[in-house]
């Protein structure tokens, strides 16, 4: 290898070698192959510098000096090939692993195979023999293991991890009581970042010693756990259904596994509740679980399920809140219903009264196509999106009304009804118009009239034949159906 080094056939394979790792820089877009080739490539050229100078004008410098020389052109050829193929090494590792090696890799390589190739050419060229210095020198072995003893218990324990691999870069864990992402394993420590943007360095010796927590093994989904407390007049699998429900409509949460809603105990508020999601990526857990409470929030409020409170409380409620529904806007709303125009202002009134105000998230499921349903809403703020088969027909905002086919025929839901921004509707059940049939006898055959000419027009709009002569036979179908749900005479 020395005879090598010494003659002018290394100069020529240096050269190639350059040439090579410039034309492989250039043609890859791997950052860390491209980094790793620079500090090859920096080597290759001092070498070819530092030999140029040696034969050019070698005989003229002082003995010494040109023995320095040949030393530095030698170990910067030795340093830039090895550089090289551990840079083409571990590429190849790379495309062949989903996770990349770990700095701590290429930093033992490195080390090693530089002091392979500085003790033959300092031994030969300087008749310096480090291994004799270090194994006779009893007393510097001692110094030196005491001075670096955290280090070389960092440096093992880097290794051993490595070995074991109970974590990769890329990884979330949590150790101790830090939870991230790992973004670098060195040769002392591990870098950790966390969700809140945070670089966390922890000795690679303190890793290996305490419990590791890995949430990205296998690619598989991972599960988190959250708690929740439900007062006791509300029976737990009626909780528990609730809690399913509004799960199934996250797009965070994964549906196999499916997510685990149990009743975990009795404590002085209330029953509480334990909630197991699983979601693709542990980064992800943090937002389903704001997502899930605050869905909880609305979904309890509409239920009429009280949250339980740190302290005792009385809360008094009365219809809908004046501030945000003055009865002057629910009455002119109500007004411009066509379904209640033909309602004397007395009855429109009692109406404005016996709404039920139910709030919905962004992003909430109001009604589902092809559901039963027995409740006619009310805008009152907010917008929603009308979608039928998956394409959206319309958008509601205050004012516009939905449900009510299916509450006055039975039929299937029409359309899915999602809430683009947070929303407040106004409910009424199926008994309510059972109390004006009863009490307007005259309503039934309006209504039908109405909900016939309103499909009659939907359909010829979505058909585009403009043929509304089955308004009459839709008319009819509509009141038997009518009559047949409210037993009307």
């Amino acid at each position: 290898m020395l005879a090598f080094l010494q003659g002018h056939l290394s100069l020529v394979v240096g050269i190639a070698l350059a040439l090579g790792v410039l034309a492989a820089r250039a043609a890859s877009s791997d950052a860390t192959f491209r980094r790793d080739l620079r500090g090859a490539l920096v080597f290759l050229v001092t070498f070819l510098v530092l030999r140029l100078m040696d034969k050019e004008i070698g005989p003229l410098l002082h003995e010494r000096v040109l023995q320095g020389l040949r030393v530095a052109w030698m170990l910067t050829f030795a340093f830039g090939g090895i550089r090289a193929g551990v840079s083409f090494g571990l590429f190849l590792l790379r495309l062949r692993s989903r996770t990349p090696p770990p700095k701590i890799l290429r930093d033992v390589l490195d080390f090693t195979l530089y002091l392979l190739a500085v003790l033959p050419i300092l031994k030969t060229q300087l008749d310096i023999d480090l291994t004799s210095l270090v194994a006779t020198s009893a007393i510097l072995s001692v110094v030196l293991g005491l001075a670096m003893q955290d280090s070389l218990g960092n440096l093992f324990a880097g290794l051993s991890l490595q070995l074991e691999r109970p974590y990769q870069v890329g990884d979330w864990v949590t150790i101790k009581d830090v939870t991230g992402r790992v973004v670098q394993i060195g040769w002392r420590a591990t870098r950790i970042e966390t969700s809140r943007g945070e670089a966390i360095t922890l000795p690679n010796n303190v890793c290996s010693k305490e419990a590791v927590k890995n949430y990205s093994r296998g690619g598989l989904p991972v599960g988190a756990d959250i708690y929740f407390q439900a007062p006791y007049d509300r029976a737990p699998n009626e909780v528990k259904a609730a809690v399913l429900e509004l799960l199934a409509e996250l797009p965070l949460v994964v549906r196999e596994p499916p997510p685990l809603c149990r009743t975990w105990g009795f404590d002085e508020k209330g029953i509480r509740y334990q909630i197991r999601y699983y979601v693709e990526d542990f980064g992800q857990a943090d937002w389903a679980m704001e997502e899930i409470y605050t869905r909880i929030w609305y979904r309890f409020r509409r239920e009429g399920i009280e949250l339980p409170y740190p302290q005792r409380t009385v809360h008094m409620r009365e219809g809908v809140p004046a501030s945000e529904f003055p009865d002057e806007r629910v009455a002119e709303m109500l007004r411009r219903v066509d379904l209640f125009k033909v309602l004397q202002e007395e009855e429109r009134a009692r109406l404005r009264r016996e709404m039920v105000p139910r709030r919905f998230a962004k992003g909430e499921h109001v009604i589902e196509q092809g559901e039963p349903g027995k409740t006619f809403y009310l805008v009152g703020s907010g917008e929603l999106s009308v979608r039928a088969g998956g394409v959206e027909v319309s958008r509601l905002t205050r004012g516009n009304y939905f449900g009510e086919m299916s509450l006055l025929t039975g039929e299937p839901r029409s359309a899915t009804v999602v809430a683009l921004t947070d929303v407040v509707l106004l409910e009424l059940d199926r008994p309510v118009f059972a109390r004006l049939f009863e009490a307007h006898p005259e309503l039934a055959p309006k209504l039908s009239g109405m909900l016939a000419h309103r499909r009659t027009q939907l359909h010829a709009a979505m058909t585009a034949s403009g043929d509304t002569v089955q308004v009459a036979t839709e008319e009819g179908h509509i009141l038997a159906r009518l009559k047949s749900i409210f037993r009307l005479g």
